[in-house]
């Protein structure tokens, strides 16, 4: 599913009153949340999971909704959000599946800070709403890293395709709450949920590689390893973006990937 394939774009309130009405969807035990875009995924926390959205010129959140009835929505995210845990029975053994994700810690040690808690936007999930996180599509290149100041090669970084989408299974018993409670959607009204946080549009072969930077106001580097990397192909076309009917090929396409703390 992609953007495209939302038909109806509602604003916060008239979100809130569409999900409300329909009490009677029945809950399927599992909620599936997707994450892409310039996301970071912060694990550092036992008791919770954190998506933070860095400050992004250019970039837009949105949320797409699949409910159990009636049509699909998006809304646009606005502030902070959580998952209200109140109703949940604790997860047990979560199961985390993300050796793709590329992890902070790869390239500058284990000794990072996060401050994704200062993002503009903020998603908190408890750990006892959480059945699973994996991987569920990639890049479709390699990517390595090299430091920006000597363009040498961080050799602490595993080489791989990396991780384009992740989805994390929640308990449907649970509520998500966004912009500052405005807006509710129980999670037993959704089949699956979509958050992404993309640029409207492309202006480089390689806007990951030029987005990237936007993830450094977030962590805490030690003293020794205060400089920047950047991102960079290793294998796939890397030609000019195609195009059909003058429109980008938005369904093919990632234009940012996610990052892991720590």
């Amino acid at each position: 599913m992609n953007r495209r394939e939302f038909i109806t774009v509602l604003g916060g309130a008239s979100a809130l009153s569409v999900i409300n009405v329909n009490p009677s969807f029945a809950a399927t035990g599992t909620t599936s949340l997707y994450v892409k875009g310039l996301v970071m995924v912060d694990f550092g926390n036992p008791e919770f999971v954190r998506l933070g959205l860095p400050k992004a010129p250019g970039h837009k959140a949105t949320l797409g909704i699949v409910p159990q009835s009636g049509p699909r929505m998006t809304l646009s995210i606005k502030g902070s959000g959580k998952i209200d845990p109140i109703g949940l029975v604790a997860s047990t053994n979560p199961r985390i599946a993300v050796p793709e994700l590329i992890r902070m810690k790869e390239l500058y040690g284990n000794t990072i800070k996060s401050h994704v808690d200062q993002c503009p936007s903020v998603i908190s999930i408890p750990s006892a709403a959480i059945q699973s996180v994996t991987t569920t599509e990639v890049s479709p290149v390699r990517y390595t890293f090299v430091r920006a100041d000597n363009g040498k090669e961080v050799t602490s970084f595993r080489p791989r395709q990396i991780a384009e989408t992740i989805k994390i299974d929640l308990s449907s018993a649970g509520t998500l709450k966004l912009d500052s409670g405005k807006v509710s959607i129980p999670l037993e009204t959704a089949r699956e949920l979509r958050l992404e946080y993309a640029p409207d549009r492309n202006d480089s072969l390689d806007s990951f590689a030029d987005h990237f930077n936007h993830y450094f106001d977030y962590i805490e580097r030690p003293a020794a390893m205060d400089f920047n990397v950047v991102p960079k192909k290793l294998s796939g076309n890397s030609g000019p973006v195609p195009k059909i009917a003058n429109r980008f090929m938005m369904d093919y396409l990632a234009w940012c990937y996610l990052v892991a703390l720590p």
